[in-house]
């Protein structure tokens, strides 16, 4: 374990230290304010030939991914680009097809659109043309009934980039790196080119013994999840596969430090905030909210597609708690009323069930800071 923690958070490094006994590599970050009191890693960022975890090293969001996103969103709302009481096809005439025409931004956003998979099959030339995936959704009927949450765990990220390049003009990947990343000196990519200087960086993921996504912890999952979680040709290790990263993916692609993730949602909630109190009050309010009939998990969403306080998704004790996680452990988000933001990344992907890692530097990091 290397790193520092400011007075009085010493029982985070404790948990850090519980949370590095026996696994891979992570880190932790927070950020109270616009002051670091956070900042620890450690174990192996790739066991392959013993690289450690270093105070740079960065690791796939996955579905933290959809966090950025979510901010991005949230920034165009702020900027009066992005009304998300409007229709989704006042914006984007053909999404109307199938009888989709009533679907607002918010509604969709907040997973509510009824598109949790593609009916097509995803190849890796499919991945570099995202305009292309997000047109088959538009004209593809409701998989499940809009309205009603249901994780949209790849679609997702298709159908808000679509929205933020016809409200922006630019790319997802464009976007971040022009309004969040490169203003403020962070290390996060959506899109992650091979002579980038994190490309050399990045933790090595890896799977615990047995590991399965929370979608599959029923006996017997509903078959149409093979639809949502279907990606690309990439064979069984896709997510340390540079063709994969290099593409935009808006709902599970993006690639950051764990101290940059933890300073962007301190960028939400701190004494200059990126977007003013009344936007972030309006994409903290709940939007999709309910159980989802693939999984019969409970979902909290926000209209720009935070994840919310209230479900199993860990994102700490603070009842007003946003952000989120990501597949295998790692959680970022934001506790407004404590002007808190934080990230835990993980190399080591582990079972939710049997996962406590976050849970526990959360919790200690609450102590301190609401002591």
């Amino acid at each position: 374990m290397q790193g520092t923690v400011a007075p009085g958070y010493e029982g985070v490094r404790d948990a850090f230290g519980r949370a590095l006994d026996g696994v891979g590599g992570c880190a932790f970050a927070a950020v109270v304010g616009s002051r670091s009191v956070v900042d620890l890693w450690g174990g192996l960022a790739d066991e392959r030939d013993g690289r450690r975890w270093a105070a740079d090293t960065p690791a796939v969001l996955f579905s933290g991914t959809k966090g950025v996103m979510a901010i991005a969103l949230a920034l165009l709302v702020d900027r009066g680009r992005l009304d998300l009481d409007a229709a989704v096809s006042d914006l984007w005439p053909d999404f109307a097809a199938a009888g989709k025409g009533e679907i607002t931004v918010a509604r969709l956003a907040a997973h509510c659109a009824g598109l949790p998979g593609l009916e097509r099959p995803v190849t890796l030339a499919d991945l570099r043309r995202p305009q292309e995936l997000a047109a088959a959704l538009a004209a593809q009927a409701p998989m499940v009934e809009p309205g009603l949450p249901s994780y949209h765990a790849l679609t997702w990220g298709w159908l808000v980039g679509e929205l933020l390049r016809r409200a922006d003009g630019r790319t997802p990947g464009a976007f971040i790196a022009d309004e969040l990343a490169g203003p403020r000196g962070l290390d996060i990519r959506l899109g992650l080119a091979p002579g980038d200087p994190l490309a050399p960086r990045l933790a090595h993921i890896r799977q615990a013994a047995g590991y399965r996504l929370s979608a599959y912890a029923r006996e017997d999952p509903d078959p149409r999840l093979a639809l949502v979680y279907r990606l690309a040709d990439l064979g069984d290790d896709p997510w340390n596969d540079p063709r994969l990263l290099v593409a935009e993916l808006p709902g599970a692609g993006g690639v950051a430090t764990a101290p940059a993730m933890a300073a962007l949602y301190g960028g939400l909630v701190g004494a200059d905030p990126l977007i003013s109190p009344g936007t972030l009050e309006r994409v903290t309010r709940p939007e999709g909210v309910g159980d989802d009939p693939l999984t019969g998990r409970p979902l909290r969403f926000g209209p720009t597609g935070f994840e919310l306080a209230g479900t199993p998704s860990e994102l700490g004790p603070a009842a007003d708690a946003f952000g989120h996680t990501g597949a295998g452990g790692s959680s970022h988000g934001a506790w407004p009323a404590l002007a808190t933001g934080f990230s835990f990344l993980t190399a080591e992907m582990q079972t939710e069930e049997g996962d406590g890692r976050a849970a526990a530097l959360l919790a200690a990091l609450h102590e301190a800071v609401a002591a």
